[in-house]
């Protein structure tokens, strides 16, 4: 045995020694990429299982020369395995902390951290291979059966108490890298829509990062308790037990890593996908706008399915058969309807974007100066109205189809909606008449918003309409709803076009022609004013002398503009008729009046203005004698 140490020793220290260089020249290359370090670690790894090589070959060469009693030989052959099997996990230790060479190392931690990791996994894996060596031995030499089993249950929990130190002296450490990977860690909803400082974040992200923080608080007392239940399946010898909560572990482990990988990818695919949207220009930027708002809940939906399925997996490794159970009626009839549903909402989802995102483009065109391009009012009242039509055709139909993939049956249900709606058309008639009323006045297009109208003894601008009622402000700001069943009349002054009708009151001693002329004038004039240009469609139409009045011929002119812009126009127009009145001296007319008296009054008035004359001066002489 000692010659089997000393020479497998001896082979294992000439080839550390013959490959120190080369080793050396691997840990002291610059490596910046984690996926350049991986080939470097297979070349490593080559450098270090080459001693072990030696080893194996000159401890085995050395039982084949020698003819050994054979308890020696099992002994040597046991001892030769349990040192091949340390020096290969401390082969993949050392690869994976790699404590002399930083740039090489795949696990990020410190290099004090690293070397007492290393020295852990060294100490545990000696006294464990060493310890059932020894056992072995002593199994070998003729211990009993009991006291093999108690010395081998002894070693058990002396690797278990290392565990558990192990776990306690990495208590803060873990905890703090944990906290440290939660705080880094970048939500869904802070790529899609950042936080502003000073605000909390959305509720889900607060939870998941509380619950991180928790498990880094407590995940000593898990990783104990998990070492204190694997101790008691192996030390209690249950059949399959070691073996099936170590696979179910390997499993849980692999299906969180893969699934934090997967995660981390959709996360970072969807900030992509969002930063690439941000640099689209023109038409691109209006889809990838609408596209925007998806992008986070497709992301978490693929999050919440990858979720779903590595749950699934970890259940199934821990020994639930969910495969099973999927395939059976029930599991079948669920994923078929969650499909199902998925499809539905998916179609529905589609159809309603489209639809809402060509209305909107529709009223949101522009021309090629940026400009908005005014749609008429009729498509301005009908177009939302569509698409809350639509809204709720799909809504109802996703609520049905939901319901039936549910199990409830929905014949009764639409039965009995049949027989409220009719029940509600006999007993809502004014509402009935209100909805049919309204939708022929919008289809017919006879009013539409931004018109100003006048219906049912209100007059105001149209400010909103539904298929129910119409919503007027008048000038003062009142705001009138109207029921479409109370509309007998529609007088829409704002149709195509409007007119500005005025009058002209001039006195009779003035020329009319003359005045006309001005009128004329002052009408081009306004035309030429390219404030008011764009507003006019046709040049000022005078009429003429349209009646007479007590002091004044009126004459009867109008302007056509554009709709809503008459009173405008007018009140310009009435500003410079003013002013050039003014400035030619023609006359506003102002209240007369001419008396006709006949000839006999007229004489009689006249003497009695004699008498009184004569009377007047009488006095007047009287007065001055007295003087």
């Amino acid at each position: 045995m000692v010659l089997v140490v000393v020479v497998g020793q001896g082979a294992r220290l000439i080839a550390i020694r013959t490959l120190r260089r080369p080793r050396a020249m691997l840990a002291a290359r610059p490596i910046h990429s984690t996926l350049a370090k991986v080939p470097l670690l297979l070349v490593r790894l080559l450098f270090d299982l080459a001693p072990i090589v030696a080893f194996a070959a000159a401890g085995f060469g050395v039982l084949a020369l020698f003819d050994l009693p054979p308890v020696v030989r099992v002994l040597g052959v046991t001892f030769l395995n349990a040192s091949i099997f340390v020096q290969i996990v401390l082969l993949v230790v050392r690869a994976l902390l790699a404590p002399a060479s930083p740039n090489l190392r795949l696990i990020p931690m410190s290099d004090g951290s690293a070397l007492r990791l290393l020295r852990w996994c060294r100490t545990i894996a000696i006294t464990t291979l060493y310890g059932m060596f020894l056992a072995e031995a002593a199994r070998r030499l003729g211990l009993p059966a009991q006291s093999y089993s108690a010395l081998v249950t002894l070693v058990g929990l002396v690797v278990a108490v290392m565990l558990a130190v192990l776990v306690l002296q990495s208590r803060e450490a873990v905890a703090a890298r944990l906290r440290g990977g939660i705080a880094a860690a970048q939500p869904l909803s802070d790529v899609v829509s950042p936080v502003p400082p000073g605000r909390r974040a959305a509720g889900a992200g607060r939870m998941l990062r509380a619950a991180g923080r928790r498990v880094a608080d407590v995940w000593h007392a898990i990783a104990i308790l998990y070492i204190i239940v694997l101790f008691g399946i192996w030390a209690l010898e249950i059949s399959g037990g070691l073996l099936f909560v170590v696979q179910a572990t390997a499993v849980t482990l692999v299906v969180a890593g893969v699934a934090r990988l997967i995660g981390r990818g959709i996360t970072r695919a969807a900030a992509a996908i969002l930063e690439r949207m941000d640099r689209r220009r023109g038409h691109s930027a209006w889809a990838a706008g609408r596209l925007r708002r998806y992008v986070a809940p497709t992301a978490r939906l693929l999050h919440a399915a990858v979720a779903v399925l590595g749950g699934l997996v970890v259940l199934n490794a821990w020994g639930l058969d969910v495969w099973g159970w999927l395939q059976t009626a029930i599991g079948l009839r669920i994923v078929a309807s969650g499909l199902s549903l998925l499809l539905v909402g998916a179609i529905a989802l589609a159809v309603w974007e489209v639809t809402n995102g060509l209305i909107e483009r529709h009223l949101a065109t522009t021309d090629r100066n940026g400009r908005a391009i005014q749609r008429s009012a009729r498509v301005r009242t009908l177009l939302p109205l569509l698409r809350s039509a639509l809204l709720v055709v799909l809504l109802t139909l996703v609520t049905l189809i939901t319901l039936s993939e549910l199990g409830l049956n929905i014949g009764p249900l639409l039965a009995g909606a049949g027989v409220v709606g009719l029940a509600v058309g006999f007993g809502a008639q004014t509402l009935v008449k209100d909805v049919i009323t309204g939708l022929f006045i919008l289809f017919e297009d006879t009013i539409s918003v931004g018109d100003v109208v006048n219906v049912g003894g209100k007059g105001g601008l149209v400010e909103g309409m539904n298929i129910r009622t119409i919503r007027l402000r008048d000038f003062d700001g009142t705001v009138h709803t109207i029921p479409f069943s109370a509309v007998t009349s529609v007088s829409n002054m704002t149709k195509d076009f409007s007119y500005y009708v005025f009058d002209v009151a001039i006195p009779y001693h003035e020329n009319a022609d003359r005045v006309v002329s001005v009128l004329h004038g002052i009408g081009d004039e306004l035309r030429k004013d390219p404030r008011f240009a764009p507003l006019i469609l046709e040049p000022l139409e005078v009429l003429g002398v349209d009646s007479f009045q007590e002091s004044a011929a009126v004459i009867k002119a109008r302007i056509k503009t554009l709709p809503i812009q008459q009173w405008n126009v007018g009140r310009e127009f009435n500003g410079r008729m003013k002013a050039r009145f003014i400035e030619l001296g023609i006359d506003f007319p102002l209240p007369q009046r001419t008396l006709h008296i006949a000839r006999g009054a007229a004489e009689m008035l006249a003497g009695m203005g004699t008498e009184a004359g004569a009377a007047n001066a009488g006095r007047m002489r009287h007065a001055g004698a007295a003087e």
